[in-house]
């Protein structure tokens, strides 16, 4: 990870430490931070999509509160404010918990930010130079989490190095959401490359 994305990572963390909780990583099993971790899903998951992607799901919008009539419109506002996205954040956050526990959560991110393909192999550049079978680097313009500069770096870095890059406004979802661009890169690849 670059200083972009550790800086992602470190601050999903600090939501886990901050929930009281996490108790220092001496975390009860039967009562683990699960709200640290729901708020550090809802970090990350800002960052999976980009500001359009945003702005054209979400917008301003707010969700109807029961008392709302097309007369008598909500006057909430600051937290008490209904959007769209702030459901979506959250709702998000609670799926998330069936999934992951916070720990593993805690070290698979250091593990992550950790990991360096250069490290006492004299710098990436020597460690990728020694790459010697053809790789596909696929990159979505939009993506703010793993921008397509690095793709393009990691390629030229590649002895035999191709890039693919996807057009989506998703961000870095669009590995998700694109599947036919994705999948015409892997076939046409795997085509030449047989």
């Amino acid at each position: 990870h670059t200083g972009w994305q550790i800086a992602l990572s470190e601050v999903q963390r600090q939501a886990i430490y901050a929930d009281p909780l996490w108790n220092h990583g001496n975390i009860d099993p039967n009562n683990p931070p699960l709200n640290g971790l729901s708020v550090a899903r809802q970090i990350a998951m800002v960052s999976y999509r980009t500001q359009k992607g945003y702005e054209e799901k979400f917008g301003r919008r707010t969700r109807k509160s029961s008392s709302e009539t097309p007369t008598t419109p909500s006057l909430a506002y600051g937290s008490e404010t209904k959007w769209e996205i702030k459901s979506y954040l959250k709702y998000q956050g609670k799926k998330f918990l069936s999934r992951f526990d916070p720990v593993t959560y805690v070290k698979l991110t250091e593990q992550m930010d950790s990991h360096d393909v250069g490290r006492n192999r004299g710098g990436k550049k020597v460690a990728l130079s020694s790459v010697e079978i053809p790789a596909l680097v696929l990159g979505i313009d939009s993506d703010v989490l793993y921008p397509l500069n690095e793709q393009k770096e990691l390629v030229e870095l590649l002895p035999q190095g191709t890039l693919g890059v996807i057009r989506s406004d998703a961000g870095h979802d669009g590995f998700l959401l694109e599947q036919d661009q994705v999948g015409r890169y892997i076939k046409d690849f795997l085509e030449k490359n047989h």
